[in-house]
């Protein structure tokens, strides 16, 4: 699969498919536990460029029964206007709270010549400032980062030789505005917006025979602020969350490669933030 496919794949069908189409054809090279943008092409989203649109030749009229809204910088929803009228004054848009849980839910022992799936489970909420009316998709932007190292022998190794892979941090996959909840990967709920995310080697990249793990680290981040409107991009201003980071440790004794080892696997935990938004 190319870059190109994966990213395509990647847009339409969430990272889980990716992860299914590399694990298929990935030979016997490291296995990659999620689907990171590889173009080298620097697209308006990686820049932070917000597309803007040509201003109409001459100002249409508006009809007197018809409201015009915008979203603002200005933590406002919105301020509707008709005819002649005093304009309403929009809500306010408030501090969200970004709750974070997380779970080891892989194997507990590994195996050279065995199938294992070495993985996390984390739900990440962001609930709209109680009092509020506004949709949360409507008030804010959210979106995840990742970046993760890991050290793993693979089946063409030398003397059992582990190789080291690491990425820094990049938007993570579907978890992101627009909130695509087609995959179940994402919840849109009134309240609320939850990312549903699975990291590590499990599913069809699980550790199979003649891969070993060694070590695998992965750090997230989430990253809030006001909806700007319009395309999404990266620009500030935004809140950005502590890190929170996933470790798993196994050692493979490499004069005695059939011996199975224990896995050691520390989840990021649990934490709540209450969100400061910058103006």
């Amino acid at each position: 699969m190319t870059p190109g496919q994966a990213i395509a794949l990647q847009r339409t069908a969430g990272n889980s498919a990716v992860r299914q189409a590399v694990g298929e054809n990935g030979g016997t090279g490291l296995k990659t536990p999620w689907a990171a943008r590889t173009s080298s092409k620097r697209t308006q989203d990686d820049v932070g460029i917000e597309r803007g649109e040509s201003p109409p030749q001459q100002q249409q009229r508006v009809d007197k029964e018809q409201q015009a809204t915008r979203t603002t910088r200005s933590g406002r929803a919105g301020t509707s206007v008709k005819g002649k009228e005093k304009a309403e004054e929009p809500e306010e848009i408030g501090n969200p709270t970004l709750q974070f849980t997380s779970r080891y839910v892989g194997a507990r022992t590994q195996t050279l010549a065995g199938s294992q799936e070495i993985g996390f489970e984390q739900d990440a909420t962001l609930r709209r400032a109680d009092g509020m009316t506004t949709p949360a998709a409507d008030a804010y932007d959210f979106w995840q980062e990742v970046t993760d190292e890991n050290r793993q022998i693979a089946p063409s190794a030398v003397n059992y030789r582990p190789k080291t892979t690491k990425r820094g941090w990049v938007v993570d996959g579907p978890f992101r505005p627009p909130y695509n909840t087609d995959d179940g990967t994402i919840v849109n709920a009134a309240d609320h917006i939850t990312f549903n995310d699975s990291p590590g080697f499990s599913g069809s990249m699980r550790m199979t025979n003649g891969y070993w793990l060694c070590s695998y680290e992965v750090r997230f981040r989430w990253k809030v602020r006001r909806k700007l409107g319009g395309r999404f991009t990266k620009n500030e201003p935004f809140w950005t969350s502590d890190e929170m980071v996933h470790r798993v440790d196994s050692t493979f004794d490499p004069q005695n490669p059939d011996a199975p080892a224990q896995i050691t696997a520390t989840a990021a935990g649990n934490r709540t933030w209450s969100v400061a938004l910058p103006n």
